[in-house]
């Protein structure tokens, strides 16, 4: 049934907005509402489009919920932020082997891309990432954020990576107090994963 009176949301300030999720986050009241995530997963025919049984599926969508709701909590800070960094998964690039030409440092544990092919997802990741004036570092995988963090100084972090790999990557990062994006990836696995770039370019466009 439709209200009886008229409103403009657009009156209210983004601080109520902005509460408004703060308060869904704290009571992780997406996490409570397990019939409605179920509901979505049968609307969109989730599990049977992706292949997965049913409790994947949920799992899937609530950890996306849990990733949109953190960026709308950060997404103002790390536009403030000055020094600023993208994690890139190493499973992105387009070879795991010796074809790929980026550089393996152990003291950063991370790769560094020398952009040996132009349709490698972790190569377009670095391209646009430096021409915003970010420090990229693609890494094996959540556990190494620790270790590089021990050797890098930034104000802002933008991830890229599975449900389950960015948040680990909070978990690791809980401390710092570091505003952080995630962005999922849309095909995930062991290798050639892949993102949504138009995504990642809208989140460092400010």
């Amino acid at each position: 049934m439709a209200y009886n009176f008229e409103f403009n949301l657009r009156k209210l300030p983004k601080d109520f907005f902005l509460d408004l999720t703060k308060a869904a986050k704290k009571h992780k009241i997406h996490r409570k509402l397990g019939k409605t995530s179920r509901n979505i997963v049968k609307k969109f025919r989730v599990n049977e489009r992706l292949g997965v049984p049913l409790d994947d599926a949920v799992t899937i969508v609530e950890d996306l919920v849990d990733t949109y709701i953190d960026n709308i909590l950060s997404v103002e800070d790390v536009k403030k932020a000055r020094q600023k960094i993208l994690l890139v998964p190493h499973c992105c690039r387009k070879y795991m082997d010796s074809r790929c030409k980026a550089k393996f440092d152990a003291e950063y544990a991370s790769y560094f891309c020398n952009n040996c092919s132009k349709d490698c997802f972790a190569n377009r990741a670095t391209k646009a990432a430096n021409d915003k004036g970010y420090q990229v570092y693609i890494l094996p995988g959540g556990s190494c954020i620790k270790k590089l963090m021990k050797k890098v100084q930034c104000e802002a972090i933008i991830g890229i990576a599975c449900g389950e790999e960015l948040k680990l990557g909070k978990a690791a990062l809980k401390d710092k107090r570091i505003p952080t994006l995630g962005l999922p990836l849309t095909k995930n696995g062991c290798a050639n994963t892949e993102f949504n770039v138009a995504n990642l370019k809208k989140m460092m466009a400010d």
